[in-house]
């Protein structure tokens, strides 16, 4: 674990949502989700200090951008740094619940893939939702939701369709990794 990630759980544990930065065996599944062949454009939210960022980054083609989306600044600070000569990776300080908004003023309208291990289940159900239909209407219909989650739960979702899910034993805690599609027929509620 790292000082600065050390230093972010101190200072806001439930906006980072971790106690421990993912393992390399999370990080693993979660990548081997993504069909970097087709992939030219994946965004994530909530990196954190980079750990799928940085696997993502060494599969990601020539041609194919990545989209750091990172809420915190002291972490965004870290990610510019880190990815200052990657040319294929942009980072960007913002909020999550304006990913539609943060995605036009970059020109994209329907990404090929969203990673995201935001901690969806501990967080108020007003904000969940509010941040689950952002992700939702963000998606086209050849969009995949990549997650992973302590909890199966976000696939019962109206608006998105469970396509796979792995379990990741050999992390703190055990994650579900989830690829989610839109769904043909949301509820309208």
């Amino acid at each position: 674990m790292s000082l600065l990630f050390f230093k972010r759980v101190l200072a806001n544990p439930v906006q980072v949502g971790y106690l421990v930065p993912s393992s390399r065996f999370l990080t693993h599944k979660t990548a081997k989700f993504i069909d970097y062949s087709r992939a030219r454009t994946i965004v994530e939210l909530g990196p954190g200090e980079g750990c799928h960022s940085r696997r993502i980054a060494r599969r990601l083609g020539d041609h194919s951008k990545l989209i750091l989306i990172e809420l915190d600044p002291h972490f965004t600070e870290h990610l510019r740094k880190q990815f200052s000569h990657d040319k294929r990776v942009s980072v960007v300080n913002a909020n999550a619940l304006q990913l539609s908004e943060t995605l036009d003023s970059l020109g994209i309208s329907e990404p090929d893939y969203i990673v995201s291990g935001i901690p969806f289940t501990i967080m108020e159900r007003g904000l969940r939702e509010r941040l689950l239909a952002n992700i939702a209407n963000s998606m086209g219909p050849e969009t995949r939701f990549i997650t992973y989650q302590a909890s199966l739960k976000i696939s019962d979702r109206e608006d998105f369709d469970l396509v796979r899910r792995e379990r990741c034993l050999f992390n703190v805690p055990p994650l579900h990794v989830m690829e989610l599609r839109k769904s043909a027929n949301p509820d309208p509620n």
